[in-house]
């Protein structure tokens, strides 16, 4: 069951035009153990994501067996059921409230019976597990953080698939559970492996073919030795070179030649001891040499900013604040309709993931909508002859008009929100606000609070776009990226509250790290720059408010 990529495209999601990976082609044999490295934001995680069906690729073709896996932008079920991907944090993709319910949800869409799902959570507990402390009726919560790896690793396991996709696997393990990895490893009697990795020592033993990633960029595909042998290739990739390399080359500084493809110490141990030999005791050691400085790797340069993002804050707070005060002016739907148009212009400059992810936010409050108009609409008739129940239009029209207007209102601050990173949002909203201080308002305590609510906008959106993955990895979901089970939802709600908290955690420190309440954050020095483009937007934004107003006096 061969895993095959042709000429495989990724872009990155905010901007088409920076590439992740460039026209990558491989084909993987069934058993067969593949490390991959690359320094950080090589496009190792990407890679892996594309081979396991959760990342559809911009371009190129990905096939497991000969059959492409995506198909009307899903992958069907029984590839993925042959898949297991194991991401980069797998303590992150817990969710359920025992170790059991864990094992239960991975190993749901397989269908097996009550005996040998019940084999399978022994059977992987036991591996992953040597002291023990996975008892199925456990919180997964009230684990350590090295113990919840070994449960994520134990869930992915006892689903036994075809292929093992595992992204920094020995990242927070001790060395007794990397040494039970390794094991397992070795010892599985079917199916290959692809892990992302920069643990070289303990890995490159075990691999058959190793790829480097430089950039987005296959820039090695080869064995373990022969990588070896061309230490220069790692260090322009900016990846640390094997202990074995660096034993070779140290050794070399004293005159010792040995090999540097020697992976594993058995093997370099009598080779050290035979050049030893052959070298002499009574030779007389050389003062050592510096080792030539390794040539810095050249940067990249970085992605164009796209153009919503690449304006001031201060103009965009401006037109959104004309939006909305435009917005709930409007007491007729043909004003209503002119919000809505100058709304989805401004939708136009927003890159396209953002843009599809306002739907996760639309869909919810339309589902809403509607329950909300028919509620208002029905009334009590206690006429005779005819039903009790009817439905008053007026009422239901008046309640989708309020509505409608609020949600207009909802969009725009979703828009503002993805359209301007946090610093700059919080120095738009402190000068918008700054004359209000005059007037002795809580200026400071109301920015900073407004400020914090849309960050967690943004969160709340990457914790569904994370948890969709998990869905889809995990639960062998045959649904579009970005996209969630209804039944799911309820599960959502454990990651999605615990990123949350961690995130105020983390901002609740920072902040008292740097001494930053309100007031110090309002008269903290700008280091916003209004452009011609500004200046146009503002007019633009006026010219809408205005037609606004129009709108307003034909009614």
């Amino acid at each position: 069951m061969p895993l095959t990529l042709h000429h495989v495209q990724v872009s990155a999601p905010d901007n088409a035009d920076h590439p992740l990976l460039k026209d990558i082609s491989l084909d993987l044999p069934d058993g067969s153990v593949t490390v991959l490295i690359g320094r950080t934001g090589s496009g190792k995680s990407t890679l892996l994501q594309i081979m396991g069906g959760i990342l559809e690729p911009a371009a190129g073709t990905a096939l497991l067996d000969g059959q492409p896996l995506w198909h009307k932008r899903k992958v069907d079920q029984a590839h993925l059921l042959r898949l297991g991907l194991i991401f980069q944090f797998p303590e992150q993709q817990l969710f359920a409230s025992s170790i059991r319910q864990e094992f239960a949800y991975s190993l749901r869409p397989y269908r097996l019976s009550a005996a040998e799902r019940e084999r399978r959570m022994r059977s992987a507990s036991a591996d992953l597990d040597p002291r023990g402390v996975f008892a199925l009726e456990r919180s997964p919560f009230s684990l350590s953080g090295g113990e919840q790896r070994r449960l994520a690793l134990a869930t992915t396991f006892a689903t036994e698939p075809d292929w093992l996709l595992m992204d920094e696997p020995t990242a927070g393990l001790e060395a007794a559970a990397v040494r039970e990895l390794v094991r397992l490893i070795r010892g599985r009697p079917r199916g290959g492996f692809v892990i992302a990795t920069h643990d070289l020592d303990t890995f490159l033993p075990l691999a058959d073919r190793v790829l480097v990633l430089d950039r987005g960029e296959l820039v090695f595909d080869g064995s373990p030795e022969a990588l070896c042998r061309v230490p220069e290739l790692l260090a322009r990739a900016g990846v640390g070179l094997p202990s074995c390399v660096e034993a070779a080359q140290a050794l070399a500084r004293y005159g010792i030649a040995i090999a540097p493809d020697l992976l594993a110490p058995a093997q370099a141990v009598p080779a050290i001891a035979r050049a030893l030999r052959e070298r002499g005791s009574a030779m007389a050691a050389p003062a050592p040499q510096a080792a030539a400085p390794e040539r810095a790797p050249r940067e990249e340069p970085a992605p164009a900013q796209a153009a919503w993002l690449a304006r001031d804050p201060r103009a965009k707070w401006l037109l959104y604040l004309l939006l909305v005060i435009g917005t709930m002016q409007q007491t007729g739907w043909s004003g209503l309709g002119a919000a809505g148009l100058l709304l989805g212009l401004s939708f136009a400059g927003l890159p396209r993931p953002a843009v599809r992810g306002s739907w996760k936010v639309a869909v919810p409050f339309l589902i809403f909508m509607f329950i909300s108009i028919v509620l208002a609409g029905l009334e009590w008739r206690a006429a005779s002859g005819g039903y009790p129940l009817g439905f008053s239009l007026a009422s239901g029209w008046g309640a989708a008009f309020t509505l409608t207007r609020l949600f207009l209102v909802l969009m725009a601050g979703y828009w503002l929100a993805v359209s301007t990173p946090y610093g700059q949002l919080v120095q738009g909203l402190n000068w918008a606000l700054a004359f209000l201080r005059r007037l002795k308002l809580p200026v400071e305590s109301f920015a900073l609070a407004v400020s914090l609510i849309f960050r967690f906008i943004p969160l709340i959106m990457r914790e569904w776009q994370r948890f969709s993955a998990v869905v889809r990895a995990r639960g062998k979901a045959a649904i579009r990226p970005g996209t969630v089970r209804m039944r799911d939802v309820p599960a959502l709600v454990v990651p999605l509250l615990l990123a949350m908290f961690h995130k105020a955690e983390q901002m609740t420190v920072a902040m008292e790290m740097k001494r930053i309440d309100g007031k110090r954050q309002l008269q903290r020095k700008s280091t916003l720059r209004w452009q011609n483009r500004d200046t146009l937007l503002v007019a633009a934004s006026a010219l809408g408010f205005a037609l606004l107003q129009m709108t307003r006096s034909w009614l």
